[in-house]
């Protein structure tokens, strides 16, 4: 970090800790929490979710559906919405070659890779870093002083994609989850893993409202006054642009970060 970055903070006081009590579920069948700084993070977990086999986290800067890009696409023809997911992968399987690290193997590959890549599927982005998500969320100012959000997932083992059985990206029964293989130096270093969105009755159902997983979530409310604050915070612990995006792209994001104030930083 630079010393003149070093410098730059956010507008709004520093709050001291404080210990957020442990979630229970509500009527809607997830509870909220308010996190203000990267230790209210840190101590959560550790404090109530030390024991869990397995936590995943999502961060959006602002509390938009749970649902995956392709429940957000309009096709530009008449088909349905599931045969142009299909157009759309096999596009990516015999265009895609030249630019991939190594060959995908399954739908499922093809799948992770194109996400990684923004193109629309039925996969959303997880991860096993919480502090990844909680940069994911601050990254950039707030829009019109609304929180971000990090969603903390606790599955169960019937949540998880057995590959080995057979299962499909498109057969599945209901939505699960699914770790991909390290296939790009993004999946690898993000600790990345997705949900993979069932297409029920002409839609793709948001998870918050799944009835197999709305009572396995917990919503972290981050204020919009604290996202200077925290970006700073995990800039120090490793947590940027640079490190995230492990290629040219995140290296120029975070180089220019470091040189300049955002909309919400001030000397």
């Amino acid at each position: 970090m630079s010393l003149a970055k070093k410098k730059a903070r956010g507008s709004s006081p520093r709050n001291a800790p404080t210990s957020a009590k442990k979630p229970t579920p509500t009527a809607s069948g997830f509870d909220r929490v308010k996190i203000s700084s990267v230790t209210e993070l840190v101590d959560f977990i550790g404090r109530w979710y030390s024991d869990a086999q397995h936590l995943l986290f999502r961060g959006q800067r602002e509390d938009w559906p749970l649902q995956p890009k392709l429940a957000r696409l309009r096709p530009n023809y008449e088909d349905s919405l599931l045969s142009v997911e299909r157009q759309m992968l096999d596009l990516l399987r015999r265009r895609a070659i030249p630019f991939l690290e190594s060959r995908p193997e399954s739908d499922w590959d093809w799948l992770a890779v194109g996400q990684h890549h923004g193109m629309a599927t039925r996969l959303l982005d997880w991860t096993t870093n919480p502090l990844a998500a909680l940069w994911f969320a601050v990254e950039k100012p707030a829009e019109s002083k609304r929180p971000a959000v990090v969603w903390m997932l606790i599955p169960g083992e019937d949540d998880f994609v057995n590959a080995g059985a057979g299962e499909g990206p498109f057969t599945g029964t209901r939505t699960r989850i699914f770790r991909p293989r390290h296939m790009t130096r993004r999946i690898a270093v993000q600790s990345g893993w997705f949900t993979v969105h069932k297409y029920y009755a002409g839609r793709f159902v948001p998870l918050e409202r799944n009835r197999f997983y709305h009572r396995k979530l917990v919503k972290l409310v981050i204020p919009a006054d604290q996202f200077c604050d925290i970006r700073f915070d995990l800039d120090r612990c490793g947590i940027n642009a640079s490190s995230t995006f492990p290629d040219l792209d995140g290296l120029c994001r975070d180089i220019e970060w470091q040189h300049s104030l955002l909309g919400d930083e001030q000397m």
